[in-house]
């Protein structure tokens, strides 16, 4: 295995580009740096390339579009390359000094492209997991090769596309897709207990967990519910199909101050996005939504609210707190009254032909007669909530390059605690702000004119639903 001086070191061991007649140059050494991109909320991975061109690359080429670019990177991880394939999709940023050109060359997975020319008009029928794996695989579609990892949605769908790329298709199943582990006030089914009486006699109670991610990374495709993301080993909402390791912990540690530690898991640099932002929560209902559903097929009006309050236990959680007043005293008082109002139409009939009516609630006189039922009572306001809630808490950490770690993975990190030295001598660790995350976004930078070996770091943009460490004692919701 070949060894580097340093836990930032790498090696480009090659970038070739084959142009649309089927031409491969090498270009290694017109590559200045390559950033490679992950993000549970992309449906493609993508990169972009400095290149340092003395020799006419554009022209000569030329580059139109289209070309399949190869980059393989030799790194400390492991002993194999980590190999990207792409397409280019634009060159921007181009300037001349002297003889030589410099520019940008974007670059993106090929289903991305493909995405753009594809239209679907079939009518897609089923679970979301085999629709998402229809519109990948397919060749009618995308026709893609690479592995999809996924979990089935509670509920079937039936979807009458109106010329939609495949990618549109699947950002709309999303929202409507509920783990078939969703906890529904520790009922074993949704059904039976999507809804509950309320002290006001004209209004019902929604509650349950709702949201979807679709996503790429360099080991394949992803379709997983936002709380088999978030949920333990041990937890009920964790999905046998989801399988991946933790990272870390990744320790920042005092300036000028060196011990024995690995540095391959040291942290660079933290930055918060965001601790807290109360508006936009409130006016996203993240902590309490009211919501109209009219079925105009029988003239069935009806009030429901959605109260954070009655399903915080229910979810998954990465940080430290398991109740809502914990994470936001705050939050809990204003959950009391809605803060977001939403109007919505049901329709069980669209998919029913048959004369009693299709709707699955037991005061509608039906028994579930159809699969293909109006859900949207068990996942418009629990999806806004969830997916809102989960920003919480967003950190981005620079780490040594860890090409192993993916979009989607969770990363464990140790702050250093920033309170007075009397506070620091009873726990050095920051424990509101360290603990678990979810890997967001990631970015692999390799740059080439940093260093003898070239400098090799991570950024990954972490976010969490709740504050602390787990077994921790924290002062969210305790003061």
């Amino acid at each position: 295995m070949e060894t580097f001086q340093s836990t930032t070191d790498f090696r480009l061991s090659g970038v070739q580009i084959t142009s649309v007649s089927g031409e491969t140059l090498d270009i290694t050494a017109l590559i200045s740096s390559v950033d490679y991109v992950e993000s549970v909320y992309m449906p493609f991975v993508s990169a972009t390339m400095v290149t340092v061109d003395s020799g006419g690359l554009l022209q000569n080429l030329p580059i139109q579009g289209m070309e399949k670019v190869k980059i393989a990177v030799k790194t400390n991880i492991r002993e194999e390359n980590f190999e990207y394939n792409f397409r280019v999709w634009k060159v921007a940023n181009r300037y001349t000094q002297q003889n030589t050109q410099v520019y940008t060359i974007a670059l993106v997975s090929e289903e991305a492209l493909l995405n753009e020319t594809v239209r679907v008009t079939a009518r897609l029928q089923g679970n979301p997991e085999s629709i998402v794996s229809k519109l990948l695989s397919d060749s009618s579609y995308l026709g893609s090769a690479k592995q999809v990892f996924s979990e089935n949605s509670l509920f079937e769908v039936s979807y009458l596309p109106t010329r939609e790329r495949p990618f549109d298709i699947i950002s709309k199943l999303l929202a409507k897709s509920v783990s078939p582990h969703a906890k529904y006030s520790g009922d074993k089914t949704a059904k039976s207990s999507s809804s509950s009486a309320s002290s006001d006699p004209a209004t019902k109670k929604v509650k349950g967990s709702s949201g979807f991610f679709f996503w790429e990374t360099h080991r394949g495709y992803n379709f997983f519910a936002v709380d088999s993301l978030c949920a333990d080993e041990e937890s009920p909402l964790k999905s046998k199909k989801w399988n991946v390791k933790e990272w870390g912990p990744y320790v920042e540690r005092a300036v000028n101050v060196s011990d024995n530690s690995d540095n391959r898991f040291t942290i660079k640099s933290a930055t918060f996005k965001s601790d807290l932002d109360l508006m936009t929560s409130l006016r996203k209902g993240q902590y309490g939504s009211k919501i109209v559903f009219f079925n105009h097929s029988t003239g069935q009006y009806e009030e429901y609210d959605y109260v954070l309050t009655d399903t915080f236990d229910n979810m998954a959680h990465l940080g430290g707190q398991q109740s809502l007043n914990q994470v936001s005293a705050t939050g809990k008082d204003l959950s009391k009254t809605p803060s977001k109002l939403m109007s919505i139409l049901l329709d069980h009939e669209t998919w029913y032909n048959e004369p009693e009516p299709a709707s699955p609630e037991p005061t509608d006189g039906g028994k579930d007669p159809t699969k293909f039922a109006d859900w949207q009572k068990y996942y418009a306001a629990q999806s806004v909530a969830r997916y809102r809630l989960l920003q919480l808490q967003q950190c981005q950490v620079v780490i040594p390059g860890n090409a192993e770690i993916c979009a989607g993975d969770r990363v464990d990190i140790r702050l250093i605690n920033k309170a007075p030295s009397s506070e620091t001598l009873k726990n050095e660790v920051d424990v509101e702000s360290s603990g678990l995350y979810l890997a967001a976004e990631v970015t692999h930078t390799y740059d080439r004119t940093k260093g003898n070996n070239g400098n090799f770091t991570t950024t990954i943009k972490l976010t969490r639903d709740s504050y602390g460490m787990k077994g921790e004692q924290s002062n969210h919701g305790n003061k």
